[in-house]
């Protein structure tokens, strides 16, 4: 025997109200208003009736479900105008560690002005596309160089509590480096090795006492490197080398007594050289630096810097004696040796008019 499934009936009950009828397999009787007289009824007040309408309007009424989207990046992004590519700024926001959900196809992230004690290369790794980096005033003691970044061309550590040199290994389209402001000691042997596509190093302000030879060895393409405000006493004669593309020297506010001879390569021309504000001792030491400027004094600038912006003036005769007291203060290119060597008489011989020097228009030129 196979059993029907009970079926629900509706339909119009006896008082005109509807009704339910539930039935094992039977069919109602089509004749009359009421149900099948085997099937059990019940009727539904008009209350009942209005609740499905309340229910829907109701749901009609409720806001449609949130669709779930993406976090917001924690940091304010924009198009650089200039590079054409996205820019972070998280600048100045008391961050203590790189912040995660960054975009990832940033470009510049400006990091600077914070709280980072260290930063490892591996916290941009999900950043890609990433070219310039701003890690400056957040009093950084470390920069581990854990994972390669090879679309990196700007790093940017200035004024930070840097003591040594960070690994560079893994940068291999860095252009700029800048290191002002830090507390750096000492530099290896190239130590730049691992960036030869380097254009502009500045290490400014640092504790830098003396160099190695071959401190920037094999940096062909360095256009602009800055050694003002530290402490070097002296230089190598090979130092330059190298830098076969080098267009700016920054030598000034350091305690150079001389250069020696050599020091700056046989016909190389530089557009700038900085050399103010040394200890210059006017004695048969100088002569090699003296007739330097002498041939080159449309080189030999003196900066004047401030927020943002340097103002650099042509000024050879800026470049004075520090030494002996005889000569302080006395332009260099107007002090006569009298050493006694061959060549020496057409040096003294030399007049130099008391007369004005005169000066370019000065060029004014961004920093970082």
């Amino acid at each position: 025997m196979v059993l029907s499934e009970p079926a629900v009936h509706w339909g119009a009950g006896d008082g005109g109200g509807w009704a339910w009828g539930l039935q094992n397999g039977r069919r109602r009787s089509a004749a009359g208003p009421g149900l099948h007289p085997q099937a059990h009824t019940a009727r539904l007040s008009p209350q009942a009736m209005r609740f499905p309408a309340l229910l829907l309007l109701i749901l009609a009424a409720l806001p449609p479900a949130a669709v779930p989207t993406a976090p917001p990046p924690p940091c304010p992004w924009e198009m650089n105008k200039v590079k054409d590519i996205v820019e972070v700024n998280c600048t100045g926001r008391d961050l203590g560690a790189v912040p995660a959900g960054l975009p990832e196809d940033t470009g510049i992230l400006l990091l600077n002005a914070n709280r980072l004690p260290s930063v490892s290369t591996a916290a941009f790794q999900p950043l890609p596309a990433l070219q310039d980096l701003d890690l400056s005033d957040n009093g950084l003691r470390a920069v581990h160089a854990e994972a390669p970044l090879p679309s990196l061309k700007e790093l940017l550590l200035s004024r930070n509590a840097l003591e040594a040199l960070p690994a560079l290994q893994g940068l291999p389209a860095l252009t700029r480096l800048a290191l002002a402001h830090n507390q750096l000691r000492a530099l290896a042997p190239a130590a730049f090795r691992a960036v030869p596509r380097l254009q502009d190093l500045d290490l400014r302000g640092n504790a830098l006492r003396t160099l190695p030879e071959d401190a920037f060895a094999e940096l062909r393409a360095l256009r602009d490197l800055d050694l003002s405000d530290n402490a070097l006493e002296e230089l190598p004669a090979g130092l330059l080398r190298d830098l076969e593309k080098l267009e700016t020297l920054w030598l000034s506010g350091n305690r150079l007594r001389a250069l020696p001879s050599g020091f700056f390569p046989e016909g190389h021309l530089f557009a700038y050289v900085f050399l103010t504000n040394n200890s210059w001792h006017c004695d048969c030491s100088l002569v090699y630096l003296r007739s330097w400027i002498l041939r080159n004094e449309g080189s030999v600038y003196e900066p004047e810097r401030g927020l943002g912006k340097t103002k650099v003036e042509l000024a050879p005769e800026k470049v004075l004696c520090h030494s002996p007291d005889e000569h302080q203060h006395k332009p260099i290119i107007r002090f006569k040796p009298d050493c006694g060597h061959v060549g020496d008489a057409e040096e003294d011989e030399y007049d130099y008019p008391d007369v004005e020097w005169t000066t370019k228009k000065p060029l004014v030129t961004s920093l970082p």
